[in-house]
Parts: C-alpha cells; structure tokens; sequence
C-alpha cells in the first residue's frame, strides 16, 4: 500500500450537459494509482454518456492528449435498447477519422498501454437531472470503467502522472446513425461543432490514491479538479476532506468494493480477458460487445481492419471541406476586403467612392456566402461565435443600407447627415469584432497555434495603419492640400466633373473628421457659407459657361445614380 506516499486525494471528474438535444451529454472521473508491482502509474477512468429515448445514434470520447494528433482516444457507441456497448481504443494522424491503435502501426511505433475493461454497460438512468430542450431525463446512461495500465508509456503526445496541468480531449456526436453495426472498427462520423468537443486541463498529481477505485460521477455537480480554459485551481479545503473520506470509506469496507473490482481484470497467457462477476444493474448489462486483447500487455483492439474514408459516410470529407471554406471566405472579407474598403473610402482619389462600395460589396457576398455555409454545416444557431456572426451579417446589410441613403442624401442636399455619422460609427465597430469572430472561429476549427497567433498579427498590424493613417496622413492630406473653405468647394466641383484628386477628400470620407460629428449644424453653416463664397467668384462667369457646366453635371449625377 502507498498510503504514505499519497499526502492527499482531490476527487477529478467533468460532466458536460450542454442541453443541445444531447451533443455533449457525458463526463468522466479518474483516479491514478502508482502499482509496485510493474513499477508503473495505472489510470483508472470511468466513462459515461447519457442517452435518451433509447436512442443508439452517435458516441462519445474522451483523450488523453492536446489535440487528436497522437492522442490515445477512448470510445463509447452501442445500443441502449439491446444491450450492445462497444468500447473502442484508437488514435489519429491529425484532424483525421480516428482509428484502431492496432492499425495505426504506419503512425505510431511506440510502447501501448493495456486496456483493461472492468465493466461495461447500458444501464436505465436513474438520476434527477432533466434536459430543459428534451423536455426528458435521458433514459440510459453508458458506463464504462477502464484502467490504462502504465499509461505514462504512450508517446504519441505529452503525458506525466505528476502534473497538474495535464491536458485531455473531449467530444461526440449524437446524430450518427450505426444501422445496427457496432463493430470495434466501424467508422465514426466527426464529432458536432459547437458544444460537440472541447479541452479540458486535469489536476492529474492531486488524483493519485493510496489503493485503486473508480471514482463516482456527480451528474448534477459541476468539474472538479478540472478546467475547460485554464489550470485547475488549488484544491480546497472541501475538496480535499471529500478526498479523505473517500479513502476512509473505502479502507473500512471489507467485502467486495470498487477497489477490489478494479484489481480483478488480468490478461491471460492466452490473451483473453477475465473478469469478476459484475452484479448486473439491468437487462442491458448484459454481453458488453468487448473484444480481449490480441496479446498480453498490447492494446484493447487487435481488429485489424482500418476505417474507411470520412467521404465514404454521411459526406464527413465534403464538411470538412466546406468548414475550410466558410473560414477562408471570413478571413478574406475582415481582413483583405474590408479594411481595403476603409482605405480607399479616405484616399481621395477621383474613383474612390466606386472602388469603396465595389471593395464593400465583395466583403459582403464573402460573408453571405460563408455565414450560408457555416449554418448549412451547423444545421443550427446555437454558440456564440454563432450569434455573433449573425448579428453582424444584418449589420453589415444595415451599413450598405445606411451608405446607400449618404449618397442619395448628399447628391440632393451637398451636405452630410446623421446617417453619415451611424455610417462611419458603425464601420468603425464592426472591423474589430469582425477580427474577433475570425479568431474564435480559428479555435472552434482547431487550427495551429501558429496560425491563430499569425492571424492576431496581421490584425493588429490593419487596426494599427489604418488608425494612422485615418488619424494622421488622411487629416494631415486635407489640411495641407486643400485647407478652409476650398475642401466646401470642392464637393461641388466633385459633381461638376473638375479635378478631383484633393478636393473629394471630405466627401468620400462620408463623415468628415471627428471634430466635425461632435457638431453638425455650425458644420453645416460653414458649407453654406462656402457655397455662397463659390457663387460670388461665378457671377463673373459667361452663361454659356454656366449652362455647360450644369449640363455636365446632369450628365454625371445620372451616371452616378446608374452606379
């Protein structure tokens, strides 16, 4: 016993009840316990999924690692109604399907820590927790409790039996119809986006035990010894009493417990698993569909068949694809086209106006196009990177609206609005947390470290030249090359077709500078002033001249208006 070796127990377990028509109902709780016979660290894991209405569509997973590179992948699928529960070992190249560790021998040649299988099965639910979606208590629960003999060995990613930061996996997906094959290698569907996967960060040093169990799970309590963003927390006074009197009810026990049945599963010479007998708590309990290992010390799953495809059910391949593809058209519209836009609304170039709208409304066909394809994918609204795009979907509608009603507005009065001002404001709002919902995206989608922290870059680098050059050279331009009431005229000679290189610079800017949205009416009343100034040095003017001009000016607020 290694009761003096451990100064203290903090009970670890997660459950997850997203409320989502069940994509996430599961948890876990494990406890590690060093064995002095192999010299070796054991986890002990059980594993639940929740079920309801008896349905035997989809699976659940747990992982030991920080991404499904390399992770060794625990997974449960099966059939409440008949009793059929498939427990599956595998692991993955990369954001691939997962397959059996046995047929991954081309990936990974490393040690493989046995799986052992104390007890697996369907059982009637029996709990007080009641989905608000549902409207139902599930009806079954999948349970499985499994120990990872010398798990410490597996390389495919980082694992330490004395961190307090060890990193798992999580995900599922309960939609994928089986039809009826639970087989130790059939295919799983991706899990669902959303709330179908996540991280979790486990207090793995403060869970070890002087003698092995399975730690119980809580449905209705919420993490302990775990964190879904960060390190867990130092363990609490309450935790760790809760600890102790878990190992004091268990060292008082002296019939058959949880500890016991832990330590009754071995391999056979002949690669067969023995089991204790388990007090069945249901019909469904029955003939768990658990293959033996091949051999002594292997693995879980000597099946050598490897999975098919993705793109062979249910179009996973086609999706994945597709996902690439709604963040593909995201990143171009936030953060090539709509900065774009921004620039050249303020350059003061002759075209300006046409090449802003004409930049604008590619951003806007990008985002459509990828926010159709991000709900076709989802098949719903349900997270808030979610929300957050649709919301800015009817806000970028609104601000094509809102510059739409400048342009008319300021071709009939020669004079900005209110309107102007929302315009520029919102614009100016919707930049940043268009970059926001980029990156949170670039999370769901599990992409690199690297890519995200490039993605930041790149942002930061936009906000930051174009808030120069919005606040600096634009300003400093106008000031120098056009100056007092000249910049008035400017806007008039704009639509009678004179240069305009300079002269454009406040009318395409839509809402001037800031000083000028803090008071509009004396704004107003200098361009009126400006317009009268403009009209005394045309007196002098031939009225041939004039009628020419205003011709061409006709001429050019209908081209404007075909625009």
């Amino acid at each position: 016993m290694l009761i003096a070796a451990v100064s203290a127990y903090r009970p670890v377990q997660f459950v997850k009840h997203t409320g989502d028509n069940g994509r996430a109902d599961q948890g876990f709780s494990l406890t590690q316990h060093y064995n002095t016979t192999t010299d070796q660290s054991d986890l002990y894991i059980r594993l639940e999924s929740f079920r309801y209405k008896s349905s035997a569509r989809g699976w659940a997973a747990l992982a030991l690692g920080p991404e499904m590179k390399g992770a060794l992948m625990f997974i449960l699928y099966g059939d409440p109604a008949s009793g059929s529960l498939t427990f599956s070992v595998r692991t993955a190249d990369g954001h691939h399907p997962p397959e059996l560790v046995s047929s991954m021998t081309d990936f990974y040649q490393g040690p493989i820590p046995d799986v052992e299988v104390v007890h697996a099965s369907f059982e009637h639910y029996s709990g007080t927790y009641y989905s608000p979606v549902t409207q139902s208590s599930p009806s079954h629960i999948g349970v499985v409790d499994f120990i990872v003999r010398g798990y410490t060995q597996w390389a495919g990613c980082e694992v330490s039996n004395s961190t307090v930061e060890q990193q798992l996996i999580w995900s599922s997906n309960f939609k994928q119809d089986f039809e009826g094959d639970f087989s130790l290698g059939r295919h799983i569907d991706m899990h669902q986006f959303g709330l179908g996967f996540g991280w979790v960060t486990v207090d793995l040093a403060n869970a070890e035990v002087p003698e092995p169990f399975f730690g119980p799970i809580e449905d209705q309590e919420g993490h302990k010894g775990v964190n879904e963003i960060a390190a867990p927390a130092e363990p609490t006074q309450e935790e760790l009493d809760a600890g102790a009197a878990i190992i004091a009810a268990l060292g008082n026990s002296s019939s058959s417990g949880v500890a016991e049945s832990a330590t009754s599963v071995k391999a056979s010479p002949e690669g067969t698993t023995e089991t204790a007998a388990l007090t069945p708590t249901s019909a469904a309990d029955s003939a768990p569909n658990i293959a033996p290992p091949a051999k002594p010390s292997t693995t879980l799953n000597p099946n050598p068949e490897v999975e098919q495809p993705a793109h062979s059910y249910s179009g996973s391949l086609l999706r994945n694809v597709m996902w690439h593809i709604h963040g593909l058209l995201m990143v171009v519209a936030f953060l090539v086209f709509l900065p774009l836009g921004t620039y050249v609304i303020r350059s003061g170039h002759a075209t300006a106006f046409n090449l802003h709208w004409t930049v604008q409304a590619l951003g806007a066909v990008a985002v459509v196009i990828g926010s159709v394809i991000g709900y076709v994918n989802s098949r719903r609204i349900s997270i808030t990177h979610q929300y957050v795009g649709f919301a800015m979907l009817l806000a970028i509608a609104a601000q094509g609206l809102l510059g739409w009603r400048h342009h008319v507005l300021f071709v009939a009065t020669k004079r900005r609005s209110r309107l102007s001002t929302v315009h520029t404001w919102l614009g100016r709002a919707l930049l940043p947390i268009g970059f926001l919902n980029t990156l949170s995206g670039l999370r769901l989608r599990h992409y690199s470290w690297f890519t995200q922290l490039l993605v930041v870059l790149v942002m930061i680098a936009e906000l930051g030249a174009l808030t120069y050059y919005i606040l600096v050279v634009a300003r400093r331009r106008t000031d120098q090359g056009v100056g007092g009431a000249g910049a008035r005229v400017g806007k008039e000679d704009i639509l009678r077709g004179t240069e305009a290189d300079d002269h454009g610079e406040e009318y395409f800017q839509l809402a001037g500078d800031d000083g000028d949205d803090d008071d509009d009416d004396e704004y107003y009343n200098e361009e009126e002033a400006a317009r009268e100034r403009a009209q005394r040095n045309r007196l002098g003017q031939a009225e041939e001249e004039e009628k020419r001009q205003k011709a061409e000016q006709a001429e050019r607020l209908r081209r404007l208006d075909r625009v």
